[in-house]
């Protein structure tokens, strides 16, 4: 079966292994990227792997958020000197205000309604540009966090008016990027899928059925902390979870945005 070298090149950007074993782990699962991964966990002994969220794609990630209404918008365009331009910041600015203006969060539409505006501007910076996604959080309490290269941002929703503390979690999302806010979020088939992998890697171990039931358990703990907000180590304080962290503060998080170029995550 001949495979796709970039699908290759890809599975190697998030394993981290060889390419004849990823050449290799693509054969057996017939291409697919998501088998292959699992095939590596188990013959390569590999424990856990989280997909690699670098792409290639140039742009810039900018928000507009009020006290009960947060945007998120993502633009894409060829290189970084034009991701850095005030032509397309201003153009980006231009679409979230006509979002919060006129509640319009349907991409498709928008792209229609700013398509002679983008044209013009492909013209004048000489690159292809695009309107690549946007998301949105309404309710009280919103906050954010943008990094200052635009490559990456969040907005979240809480339970109470503080902008620090929201900043906090935002950035927290955005250097860890959960999958998840909690354990009850996690969709069944997920867990179901994870134990039976942690299974198939644990049986080959010569010990006992008490004992591999614990490995099991217990990878399957490590694996849900990983994914879930919080339960994951605080970045700003690593002795505490974030779950700790909003306890002692009164907060809540019940839904998330977090963009970076080329990847998503929208969680609650």
């Amino acid at each position: 079966m001949k495979i796709d070298i970039n699908k290759i090149k890809e599975l190697r950007n998030i394993t981290n292994i060889s390419i004849i074993e990823c050449k290799k782990a693509l054969i057996v699962t017939k291409g697919d990227i998501n088998k292959a991964i699992d095939y590596i966990r188990k013959y390569a002994k590999i424990e856990s792997i989280k997909k690699s969220k670098n792409k290639t794609k140039e742009g810039l990630i900018l928000d507009y958020i009020t006290k009960d209404f947060g945007i998120l918008l993502e633009i894409n365009c060829q290189t970084d000197f034009v991701a850095k331009s005030s032509q397309i910041i201003k153009f980006g600015k231009n679409i979230l205000t006509y979002v919060f203006k006129h509640q319009q969060v349907n991409i498709s539409i928008l792209r229609k309604i700013f398509n002679q505006e983008r044209i013009n501007l492909i013209g004048i910076l000489k690159e292809n540009i695009y309107i690549n996604r946007l998301g949105y959080i309404q309710g009280k309490f919103i906050g954010k966090y943008i990094h200052h290269s635009k490559r990456i941002g969040v907005i979240i929703r809480s339970n109470i008016d503080n902008d620090l503390l929201m900043k906090q979690i935002s950035m927290h999302i955005a250097m860890l990027q959960p999958d998840y806010i909690s354990e009850k979020n996690i969709p069944e088939n997920i867990i179901n899928h994870e134990y039976d992998l942690q299974k198939s890697i644990a049986l080959k171990n010569n010990k006992s059925k008490i004992i591999i039931k614990k490995i099991i358990e217990g990878r399957v703990k490590k694996f849900i902390n990983n994914i879930t907000l919080y339960n994951q180590k605080f970045l700003l304080d690593n002795n505490k979870t974030v779950f700790h962290f909003l306890n002692e503060n009164n907060m809540k998080i019940f839904e998330f945005i977090c963009f970076e170029l080329g990847s998503n995550i929208i969680k609650n």
